[in-house]
């Protein structure tokens, strides 16, 4: 079984991983110990300095759990968790 689907990853790493996806951050703007793990782990790689998932990354993405944003791990910065709180409140 390929590595990258079943090492651990954490939580700072899963939104790496799900920033890549969505296309939501420049490589500049991530961590670079979490791009080189999600690397190693063949999760992303690397095209002429663009970020992409790989199809690894998308069967990871595909069966990890959803978190939610109201009672995320310190892993979610203070502007995704003052935008959870909003939606919240707005009830969308």
């Amino acid at each position: 079984m390929d590595r990258g689907l079943t090492a651990p990853l954490s939580p700072n790493e899963e939104v790496t991983l799900r920033r890549v996806a969505y296309g939501i951050a420049k490589s500049e703007d991530l961590q670079p110990s979490h791009v080189a793990r999600l690397k190693r782990l063949t999760l992303i790689e690397d095209r002429e300095g663009t970020l992409f998932v790989t199809q690894t990354g998308h069967r990871r993405l595909a069966n990890a759990p959803v978190r939610r944003l109201d009672n995320a791990p310190l892993a979610i910065d203070d502007s995704v968790m003052a935008l959870a709180k909003a939606l919240k409140v707005t009830k969308l």
